[in-house]
């Protein structure tokens, strides 16, 4: 009865956003809709809302995306990204090339905004020759191909400690994944629109086309290096960025002076504190809990069984909340499985936040490209589902292997 619920609750959110309802208002319609079908507490929800909302973690994403948005006017009006989308471009003469590999270069970049920036550089490779829908879903989908197999995410970091899997191993565990990853995401978003074969002429001087590369998004780059490489905190280490740059760049106060009032975006807020306060009463039910009685009554093995309650529970509960209770209980479940169910199982919760409304990161990309978040949704289905079963395949293989 819990999960029928728990389908009724998303079916309300996906059927307002098929009406073409703002996220701010079928969010919170969804909310209230499982605020009465799971029966909690009024004061038990208000507070799980006013915490969520005015969490440090809600604050600071606020605060990263109107930097961020500032960082990425400055560029924009420097030329940077248009100049190192047509460097890339010149280096590997490859569209494909292109539009994966610097999307996932901004990625590295841990804050929800960096999807703004991925839009841009996928919008100056492909022209015309993608829908908004689709530039969204390759902008959403490309950026995040490093949450995957990166040990610089909380998730990940979390498996690791709980697992004793290096995270060495993981990484070379996950590559031949990642790569198959992101032929997917071209077969379904690329093939047949944009063509593999650059236009114009290769590069002549690749030394110069890579200065030209790093020059045009430097700012971005630096600001990757210090949060990861010296974990400063993000919206500290953009504001440092934004300052070099005002110099650096040659800035005149009177020109960056719109973006103050530019860079602040209330649609785009909107909509993410109706994300959160959608995620505050779907975490205060307490839902995940049942979804393990749910799918060991199925007739399956074991392994899938953790594979759909990890992918299930990313989307109603995150991929942290997820990789911390599961993970665990999936290791002990299976003695000895080691790196082999771990990759398959962080496959689970990566493809899970690809389509899961809750993921802050997809709203944000549906804003940039004025779609609905629906419709990304749609799109990205197919590459996780194929994915998905990659994964496994790959998991038995693997397991025979290590075997």
């Amino acid at each position: 009865m819990e999960i029928i619920k728990l389908v009724i609750v998303f079916a309300v959110m996906i059927a307002l956003i098929v009406m073409k309802q703002p996220l701010a208002i079928a969010a919170p319609v969804a909310a209230v809709a499982c605020w009465l079908m799971y029966r909690v507490p009024f004061m038990t929800g208000v507070n799980a809302i006013v915490h969520d909302l005015t969490a440090m973690s809600t604050l600071q994403l606020i605060l990263m995306m109107y930097l961020i948005t500032f960082m990425q006017s400055m560029i924009k009006a420097r030329g940077g990204i248009d100049r190192s989308q047509k460097a890339l471009t010149r280096l590997f003469h490859n569209n494909w090339v292109t539009c994966t590999v610097a999307p996932f270069i901004i990625g590295l970049l841990p804050a929800a905004p960096a999807v703004f920036i991925s839009g841009d550089v996928i919008s100056e490779a492909v022209g015309d020759r993608l829908t908004n829908e689709e530039k969204a879903t390759a902008a959403s989908f490309f950026r995040h191909v490093s949450e995957a197999f990166m040990p610089t995410y909380a998730a990940i970091l979390t498996a690791l400690a709980l697992t004793g899997v290096s995270a060495g191993g993981f990484v070379l565990g996950m590559l031949p994944l990642m790569i198959i990853l992101v032929l997917i995401g071209c077969f379904y978003l690329y093939r047949g629109k944009v063509p593999v074969r650059a236009e114009g002429d290769p590069s002549t001087d690749k030394g110069r086309d890579f200065k030209d590369f790093v020059g045009g998004i430097w700012p971005i780059l630096v600001a990757i290096v210090l949060i990861v490489g010296f974990n400063m905190n993000v919206a500290l280490t953009v504001m440092i960025v934004i300052v070099a740059y005002f110099f650096f760049g040659k800035f005149t106060f009177d020109e960056v002076k719109p973006y103050f009032v530019s860079s602040l975006q209330p649609k785009v807020i909107l909509n993410t504190l109706a994300v959160y306060t959608f995620k505050a009463i779907l975490t205060s039910t307490n839902v995940i809990s049942a979804l393990p009685g749910f799918f060991e009554k199925l007739p399956i093995p074991t392994f899938l069984i953790f594979v759909l309650i990890c992918f299930f529970g990313s989307i109603v509960a995150g991929s942290l909340t997820m990789t911390t209770t599961m993970v665990p209980v999936a290791f002990a479940a299976i003695p000895n499985s080691g790196l082999p169910l771990l990759c398959l199982l962080m496959c689970s919760v990566y493809a899970a936040m690809q389509v899961s409304p809750t993921h802050v990161c997809l709203t944000l990309s549906c804003e940039h490209f004025n779609v609905s978040l629906g419709a990304l949704i749609k799109r990205t289905i197919p590459i996780v589902v194929t994915f998905l079963i990659v994964a496994v395949v790959y998991y038995l293989g693997f397991s025979a292997i290590m075997a």
